[in-house]
């Protein structure tokens, strides 16, 4: 399983998951497959400041490039 589909696995359920759960889950380089996954597949995410001074991330939508 890729980097992607790993993330994309975990973030599909639309609520906010910790930096230490997409560690574990995805790999210590997850923000990178986010930026990726922004970029080339037009992915969106939004990002908050949870408890313990972490941050939280959920998955909004991935977006058609096709118009």
């Amino acid at each position: 399983m890729t980097q992607l589909e790993k993330l994309s696995t975990v973030l599909a359920d639309g609520r906010w998951h910790s930096t230490e759960e997409l560690v574990q889950e995805v790999g210590h380089r997850f923000s990178a497959t986010m930026h990726t996954a922004a970029k080339k597949y037009s992915y969106r995410f939004e990002k908050r400041r949870g408890g313990d001074r972490q941050f939280e991330y959920r998955m909004l939508a991935a977006v058609s490039s096709a118009n």
